[in-house]
């Protein structure tokens, strides 16, 4: 049976389990969108004392880190709890070795905040981005894109990462990971309000020789943006092209970003000035509407003396997809339901102002609700 995160947390001696929960509450250690998770956990205590209380003083921190993750042991003492862990670290960075001096928090590791553990992962996640850009550094092709992406894109160190697997006596395959710079405040809140967290866009890229003979690159949204923008169907990025650099090929990634929030904002926008149209010449005959994303609105309307309900579904895409129509009669029933007719196709432009829109959408109306009229007689109950 399997148990959550927190609980967990009982298994180990008590003056730990602060520094862990801390661990397991920060967002990110990294700038992935992965948590940081523990496991593995096992103790140094004497089976005597393991009888009396938990006291699990170790365990592995998995990291993610640069589309990999990090397995890192750190071991306590539980009969010393006031003193820092040691790090056992994997076998493949076998030549990672952090100075003291570059981890203060470790030097002066102080037994009473809960937050130590999570600093010292910090400071050891920034010597071990230090170590790969070492290692990244021998190859020339490698070294002048990350440096031109640096240079090019405006991207900051810190909101890049690097990780290159070691084979014997080269590398490969080289991630390398990146915080685009796009602005989704402006995304409609409405869109961005069903799911928690923060709006982030990462892009992979994965050399997988240093001499860039094969690149993948890969996009990940946080759920609230990837909702927003219309899912991952309408997200797909292009092939990484034969001969291109980084720097060009992330700023084209940032721009179709960006050119998807301007379409997801000139949309949002589009469908109110929509329904503000109808809502302006139908006031008195209006049933409902859509006040957050301004995607449908009803009304009921009269005809010599013959009512009916007009729907009216706003696609995501307008004013590029054409709104659904829908005529219901009031009095006539089919197969247990209100009599209805759907209309797709009517005289409609994306080029014609949101007054227009309606009001040929009200002719048409007109032309054609004697007919719909007959139907509901003929065809309703």
């Amino acid at each position: 049976m399997s148990i959550n995160k927190f609980e967990m947390l009982d298994y180990f001696a008590p003056s730990l389990r602060k520094f862990l929960r801390a661990v397991l509450e920060e967002n990110s250690i990294g700038i992935c969108a992965g948590k940081t998770s523990i496991v593995d956990r096992q103790s140094s205590c004497t089976t005597l004392v393991q009888s009396l209380q938990p006291c699990c003083d170790r365990f592995q921190v998995l990291i993610p880190y640069a589309g990999v993750t990090l397995t890192w042991e750190v071991l306590f003492d539980c009969n010393q709890p006031d003193e820092p862990p040691d790090f056992i670290f994997s076998p493949e960075d076998y030549n990672f070795f952090p100075k003291l001096g570059d981890l203060p928090s470790l030097v002066c590791w102080n037994h009473k905040e809960p937050r130590s553990l999570v600093r010292v992962l910090k400071e050891l996640l920034d010597q071990y981005k230090i170590y790969q850009e070492n290692l990244i550094s021998s190859s020339s092709r490698l070294k002048f894109e990350y440096s031109d992406l640096l240079n090019g894109t405006g991207l900051k160190p810190e909101d890049v990462e690097i990780h290159a697997a070691r084979k014997e006596k080269t590398i490969g395959p080289i991630n390398f990971l990146m915080k685009l710079s796009v602005d989704f405040s402006r995304i409609p809140e409405y869109l961005l309000n069903c799911d928690p967290g923060t709006d982030t866009a990462l892009l992979l890229v994965t050399f997988n020789s240093p001499d860039g003979h094969k690149i993948t690159p890969q996009l990940y949204l946080s759920p609230r943006v990837e909702r927003a923008l219309g899912g991952s169907a309408n997200l797909r990025i292009p092939a990484f092209p034969n001969g291109s650099c980084l720097t060009e090929y992330v700023f084209e990634v940032c721009q179709l970003m960006k050119n998807k929030v301007d379409h997801t904002v000139e949309a949002y926008e589009k469908r109110k000035e929509y329904v503000a149209a109808f809502l302006s010449q139908h006031t008195g005959a209006v049933l409902e509407y859509d006040v957050e994303g301004f995607t449908k609105c009803s009304f009921l309307f009269e005809w010599h003396d013959f009512f009916f309900i007009l729907y009216v579904d706003i696609p995501a895409y307008f004013p590029k997809e054409q709104p659904i129509l829908t005529l219901q009669s009031i009095y006539h029933l089919n197969k247990g339901k209100p009599y209805s007719d759907v209309f797709k196709e009517y005289p409609y432009s994306p080029r014609w102002n949101r007054m227009e829109m309606v009001e040929r959408t009200r002719n048409y109306i007109l032309d054609n609700i004697k007919a719909f009229q007959k139907s509901s007689v003929l065809s309703g109950s």
